[in-house]
């Protein structure tokens, strides 16, 4: 079962990531394919150079945006759904997809877990919910060693219906449904049968919720693909949360109303990075500080910049029921 990560110019992250693979996995004999959307070159040599074994495929748009990032310029903000989506069903029947910005924090044996996989023909196992147990559903039907199968309650299966009340309001349901039950809340309940990465899909499954994207990350318009699609797919979670993210960075500011420079962030934590010969990464727990404030030293952008975005960026998650380390 392949393992795929998703990954754009954080290489100080992508080696965490998969760092982490190699020590957690136990009898880890998979496939480990770094999607990579701009990463500068400099980088990458560094990285293949740790982890041999690994290949990295570079995106249709991965030279422009490499280069750009070279020059210090803002990057295009083309986001390479489909460069995804035709990549990992080039590969196994499942397959794990990571972000570069996720790590394993729990062992598990990686032979027993993928004959588990394949033998109950599992769609979709979520990884991380970051303790927010509203993101896991508890009608649990079926455990296996490593993960649950779970049916998902949801206040509607009908795809259209979802959509007039959580998305586009088009017949005004929003405003009606709100007067009877939190729809904020409600939400979170499609994403027990939903993630964007962060566990393992099956093709079938992946394919369903990425159809027609158009390069683009809409996380409503893929629960309703899912819903539209009226297949059977088999849901689940790890009986353990087995990931852990971080909100340290981000690849780019796009959608974030701030001043600030991520692109500088980034630069400055890269080269640092670059420049260790040694780096000690604690799986258990969010990045370093320390790392962050040596990489800072002499940038444009302070460790107190940092921080005061950091804590705009982590808002949203904690108001929704999440809890960061």
């Amino acid at each position: 079962m392949d393992i795929y990560i998703k990954s754009f110019n954080r290489p100080y992250l992508l080696h965490k990531c998969i760092a982490s693979i190699y020590h957690f996995l136990k009898e880890f004999d998979g496939r480990i394919v770094v999607l990579d959307d701009g990463t500068p070159q400099i980088y990458l040599d560094k990285i293949v150079v740790l982890f041999p074994n690994i290949t990295i495929v570079k995106s249709p748009y991965y030279e422009q945006k490499s280069k750009a990032i070279s020059l210090n310029q803002i990057t295009e903000t083309v986001i390479p759904a489909n460069f995804w989506r035709n990549e990992v069903l080039k590969g196994s029947e499942n397959f794990i997809l990571l972000e570069d910005d996720m790590w394993f924090v729990q062992p598990f044996n990686y032979k027993n877990f993928v004959n588990d996989v394949y033998s109950l023909k599992m769609d979709m196992i979520k990884f991380m919910w970051m303790k927010n147990s509203k993101l896991i559903s508890n009608n649990i039907i079926q455990k296996a060693e490593y993960f649950n199968i779970v049916q998902p309650k949801v206040l509607t299966k009908n795809p259209f219906l979802f959509d007039a009340v959580f998305n586009t309001n088009k017949i005004k349901l929003k405003s009606f449904a709100e007067l009877f039950f939190n729809t904020n809340q409600k939400i979170l309940n499609y994403y027990q049968m939903f993630i964007v990465a962060g566990g393992v899909f099956s093709k079938k499954y992946y394919e369903t919720c990425w159809q027609n994207n158009q390069n683009k990350v809409d996380e409503l318009q893929q629960i309703f693909n899912l819903l539209k699609s009226k297949k059977s797919f088999n849901l689940g979670n790890s009986n353990k949360e087995l990931l852990q993210t971080t909100l340290i960075s981000k690849a780019s500011n796009n959608g974030d109303k701030t001043t600030f420079s991520l692109n500088e962030f980034n630069k400055n934590l890269n080269n640092y990075w670059l420049g260790l010969s040694n780096v000690d990464y604690s799986f258990n727990e969010d990045f370093s500080l320390f790392f962050i404030k040596n990489a800072l030293e002499s940038s444009k952008v302070t460790f107190e910049d940092w921080e005061k975005w950091y804590q705009k960026i982590k808002q949203p998650y904690t108001e929704m029921g999440c809890k960061l380390d």
